[in-house]
Parts: structure tokens; sequence; C-alpha cells
């Protein structure tokens, strides 16, 4: 696994009106059992459409935790599932929780896809821009 950090990336930096997300670029030969993985740790989880910074997004949400994921393409051409999870503290205040939330759901996906079996080839973990908050 790789992660990159970025600077302004923390707790002190995160605005109330902000989400901090954390990307998961997983490589597998059985991308479906990924994604069936990650909709069983997220199936109790409420749909959610939003526009953030103009694009739509559509995910999962828990009401402090978002996810969404698609499949994509890396940068020599493999598919791969792209996983963001999206944290922040309760509405209108800033919390140090949503990065413990972020490295909680992070964990729990690695320790689920060891536990289900799924071969995974790669994870690239990086620290995404914060985006505001659409709800």
């Amino acid at each position: 696994m790789r992660w990159k950090k970025l600077s302004s990336w923390g707790a002190p930096r995160l605005g109330s009106d902000q989400w901090a997300p954390l990307r998961a670029e997983i490589l597998a030969e059985d991308l479906e059992a990924v994604e069936q993985v990650l909709e069983e740790l997220t199936g109790f989880m409420d749909f959610f459409r939003a526009d953030i910074d103009g694009a739509p997004l559509t995910g999962v949400t828990d009401g402090q935790l978002a996810v969404a994921h698609q499949i994509a393409t890396d940068t020599w051409g493999r598919r791969m599932l792209e996983v963001t999870f999206y944290a922040s503290g309760p509405e209108g205040e800033s919390s140090p929780d949503a990065f413990e939330r972020l490295a909680r759901a992070a964990g729990t996906l690695v320790d689920e896809l060891q536990a289900e079996g799924v071969a995974v080839e790669a994870i690239r973990w990086s620290e995404r821009p914060y985006v505001t908050r659409p709800f």
C-alpha cells in the first residue's frame, strides 16, 4: 500500500463546512469481488446525490461519512476501483473525529478484503483537497 500525503491536510485546517476526502485506488483481478465487499460494508447507508464543485457526486452516507466509488483506469491503462471516503464532523462544526473516521473506514475496508479472501494487487491511498460539504 502507498499513501500520498498533502501538507495542507489535517484536523486544524478542516473547516466546519468541508469534507476531508481520502481516495483508494484498488487494483485487483476481480474488481466485482472488491465492489461486493464495499457494498457489504456500506449497505446500511443512505443513497445521496449532490453537486460538488459543479460536478455531480453519488454515493452513500450515514451523515458523517460518505462513500463514492467508480471503475476507473490507472495511468498504465489497468482497470481499478476508485473509492473515495468523505468525512467531517457534526454539521456546522469542525472536528478531528473526521480523520479518525477516515482511518477506521480505510482499515475496515482492508480488513474485510483480507477476511473475504479477495486478492488485491495494490491499494494506493491519497489525501485529496478538501471540498465544500453539500449537506
